[in-house]
């Protein structure tokens, strides 16, 4: 990995790890609201509807916390060394219709920014529309991209 792929990768595992700290507090309070003190019942219809609300929104949440681990746990098992070609691990900075713009392809990726020493990074999913149309391209290649119903040409600057 470049010096810059290494700085993204160490930002993007301390969002998911603040993510998942976040995830856990939420769920602790979802689950906080689906106990029923001692022999109380919920007597009403209001209560009931509570209550499972509370268990589903829980449900969510472990749901949610389980995909933001195995995202972290896929990071954590990315190889290191430099990449030619563009796939999960990468940094890719390429031209958007003549707009420069650089992602990073990493695992929990959902559109994040990140302010790095070269600018603004966005951190896409390797299944991403975007990181589908780049991947395997290496720098120099061009590709079109659909987004919005839209055709975008980009060409690849770097890949790192």
């Amino acid at each position: 990995m470049t010096d810059l792929t290494t700085t993204i990768v160490a930002l993007h595992r301390e969002a998911l790890l603040q993510r998942i700290e976040t995830l856990k507090a939420s769920s602790a309070a979802a689950r906080q609201g689906t106990r029923v003190d001692g022999d109380h019942r919920p007597a009403s219809r209001g209560e009931r509807g509570a209550v499972t609300a509370q268990a589903a929104l829980n449900a969510g949440l472990a749901n949610r916390l389980a995909d933001v681990e195995a995202a972290l746990a896929q990071l954590e098992a990315l190889p290191p060394g430099p990449r030619s070609r563009v796939a999960v691990g990468t940094v890719v900075h390429f031209e958007d219709d003549g707009t420069s713009r650089r992602v990073a392809i990493l695992p929990g990726g959902a559109g994040d920014r990140l302010d790095t020493p070269v600018g603004s990074v966005t951190v896409v999913s390797g299944i991403s529309p975007l990181a589908r149309a780049l991947a395997g391209l290496e720098a120099g290649d061009d590709a079109v991209w659909e987004r919005r119903g839209e055709e975008h040409e980009l060409e690849v600057l770097s890949v790192g």
